[in-house]
């Protein structure tokens, strides 16, 4: 049910709009008919273009391209025939054009004028590749100060000097651009190679000048970690000998200097000879066993006697040695004024004392390698300020060099392959062109499209006119049924009456409808006659 009332709603919508546009049908007519006849007559106004088309293929796929390629040499022989066909527009060859055209010559006959057709054709000339190997130049010209047929023979004659261009400059591009690429190439080989020269005496000359900095082993930087590192070990070298020298002197005090020992031991300033009793006692032993080994008996006076004696030294032997060892462990005192004791230096106190000697020794030549080790440090540290400025500017003079002699070397390699590319690129075998399509005079006008401009105008000249119609009928609207009433006061409707017309009301709207539909009709008959003159008297310059 609300669907059904709101197509019902619709309808009437439609309804009120199509009766308010056919109450102000003669704003439709007139709008129609002057959008129309403005429309047609710009239309009708317009000047016939002609267009004239070449073909050209491009064979690039020849022998010497490709044996340049198999000896490592990229050869692109299309590219000279890309770049006269991105140049094949400019202002230098479209004079070149006017001049040779009498037709457009004469268009020209000032500079602001010249200036204006040049950038006319410049528009209109179209030079495509839409295919592999095939160009497409194409001019196309509606000049409404030349006719019909001039227009045709500057069409094809544009296109035919273009072509003839195209042919010439592909053929004499090579050689210009060759001669340019290799002055050009020379001029930059000898240019960098003075550059590369110049940034390398820089290069050496800093080197000199900051050897300290860069020479040697490592880097500064890492020069003087291993410097405080080297200083570090002497520090602590140095702290070792005086802990071991403090434990030598703690040895050496509890070591007397001296030690005693009996004078019968150093007899003869030999500390191997033996005591004078001990000698007397073992000749009179010797002895003793002589006589017994000569047959006598104990009783032999010589055998008593000498036993006799053999005992008493053994008695002062040992009352001797019970007198060292007694006055040994008197004092010193007492000991240093014996006659039977003496006074030694201790060996051990001697070794500990040289091995003190020593051990300072190590320790003085430790601390002035410390103190000159600090020196350089603290001279390293006052120079490492300049370390950062001068490692950039050596990477810095470094990185210009590289890049110097990269460039350098690549305009080298192209010095080098440009000879074989010159003799590939200006051969007459490295590239084949073939006009395919010969440019034409045009018989017939290949535009503007009329026939869809005059109906576009048609159809807009007839929306126009509904829109100016509904317009005007939406200004002063009209109530033409009970429902818009009730909507349009919201008061209660009794009923409607109907108009009844009379005769004379009647025939002037009969004389106004035969009247609208006369001059719709005429409207039509308008635009067929207008296509048929368009279609019948148009140019045929065949």
């Amino acid at each position: 049910m609300a669907t059904s009332l709101g197509i019902h709603e619709l309808t009437q919508r439609l309804t009120f709009a199509a009766y308010g546009i056919w109450r102000k049908r003669w704003w439709m007519l007139a709008t129609t008919w002057i959008v129309c006849a403005l429309g047609w007559g710009i239309i009708l106004s317009m000047p016939y273009k002609y267009q004239s088309y070449a073909r050209i293929f491009v064979d690039a796929e020849t022998l010497l391209p490709s044996i340049a390629r198999n000896l490592g040499i990229d050869v692109d022989v299309t590219r000279q025939v890309d770049v006269v066909r991105r140049t094949l527009v400019t202002r230098n060859n479209l004079e070149k054009i006017i001049q040779r055209i009498l037709s457009l010559e004469k268009l020209a006959t000032t500079e602001v004028e010249k200036d204006e057709l040049v950038a006319y054709l410049r528009r209109n000339i179209r030079v495509s590749s839409p295919e592999g190997g095939l160009f497409r130049i194409q001019f196309e010209i509606d000049e409404p100060r030349l006719s019909d047929r001039e227009r045709a023979d500057v069409s094809r004659l544009v296109v035919v000097n273009l072509v003839s261009y195209f042919l010439e400059r592909n053929s004499e591009e090579g050689l210009l651009q060759t001669a340019s690429a290799e002055g050009f190439i020379a001029e930059r080989v000898e240019e960098y190679q003075k550059r590369l020269e110049e940034s390398e005496r820089r290069h050496a000359s800093f080197k000199q000048d900051n050897l300290e900095f860069l020479g040697g082993q490592g880097s500064f930087l890492s020069r003087l970690e291993e410097s405080r590192a080297n200083l570090k070990v002497t520090v602590n070298s140095i702290s070792e000998l005086n802990a071991t020298i403090d434990a030598l002197d703690e040895q050496r005090s509890s070591v007397p200097p001296t030690l005693r020992e009996p004078i019968s031991a150093r007899s003869g300033g030999n500390s191997s000879a033996r005591d004078p009793l001990e000698e007397r006692i073992a000749e009179l032993e010797k002895r003793y066993d002589d006589y017994k080994s000569l047959g006598y008996t104990d009783k032999h006076p010589d055998v008593v006697n000498v036993t006799r004696q053999i005992s008493t030294l053994k008695v002062q032997y040992d009352e001797q040695r019970k007198a060292v060892e007694e006055e040994l462990k008197n004092t010193a005192e007492a000991g240093s004024k014996s006659n039977l004791t003496i006074e030694v230096p201790n060996k051990l106190y001697e070794s500990l004392s040289l091995e003190l000697i020593t051990k300072k020794t190590d320790i003085a030549a430790l601390e002035k390698r410390r103190d000159d080790q600090t020196l350089l440090i603290a001279q390293m540290e006052e120079k490492a300020k300049r370390v950062p400025e001068i490692e950039a500017e050596e990477q810095r003079l470094s990185r210009d060099y590289n890049s110097i002699r990269q460039q350098y070397n690549e305009f080298v390699n192209q010095q080098q392959d440009l000879e074989i590319r010159r003799g590939v690129e200006n051969s007459g075998d490295a590239i084949a062109l073939n006009v395919v399509e010969e440019p034409t005079r045009p018989s017939r006008p290949s535009g503007p499209p009329r026939l869809l401009y005059m109906v576009g105008s048609l159809l807009g000249g007839i929306i126009a006119g509904i829109g100016v119609s509904f317009m005007m009928s939406q200004l002063r609207p009209v109530i033409i049924t009970i429902e818009q009433l009730r909507a349009q006061f919201d008061l209660p409707v009794l009923g409607n009456v109907t108009k009844t017309l009379s005769d004379i009301e009647g025939k002037r709207r009969s004389i106004e409808l035969l009247g609208f539909v006369a001059m719709s009709a005429l409207l039509f008959v308008a635009f067929a006659v207008l296509l048929t003159f368009d279609f019948i008297g148009g140019p045929s310059l065949g």
